[in-house]
């Protein structure tokens, strides 16, 4: 008996697949689409590599970027909410080679307290060029 349910489910499965309109399919697959190519054009343009830094006893600090054109930010925590989204692959490297190289500023989300390493203001006194 279990046979016969089993055999008449599959059955049952079969015809509704088959009653299927192929341009139902046709039409959600060109809605997906649609709504990925709007989503690639909203891409943000990344800021100018910042002017003044100062990277004064973290020489060797350690941050993660983006490798998405798009970005511009640097973090200090690998499962930062904001690098989990990245649509690209990230890699590891020194403070000063994430901005001097990549132009990268500092997260929001992870990296607020180093914020000061672009202090316009420090920078100009740590170099001898304040007031």
């Amino acid at each position: 008996m279990f046979k016969k349910t089993l055999a008449g489910m599959c059955v049952l499965l079969i015809s509704l697949a088959a009653c299927q309109s192929p341009d139902d399919a046709k039409a959600e697959q060109t809605n997906v689409q649609e709504t990925s190519a709007t989503a690639d054009t909203t891409k943000r343009e990344p800021r100018p590599k910042p002017e003044y830094y100062s990277f004064k006893g973290l020489e060797k600090k350690r941050v993660y970027i983006c490798m998405d054109p798009s970005e511009d930010i640097f973090h200090q925590k690998h499962d930062c909410p904001v690098l989990i989204s990245c649509a690209s692959t990230f890699r590891n490297l020194s403070l000063p080679r994430a901005v001097e190289a990549f132009g990268r500023y500092n997260c929001e989300t992870c990296s607020a307290d180093l914020a000061y390493v672009f202090d316009e203001d420090a920078v100009r006194m740590e170099t001898g060029l304040g007031n």
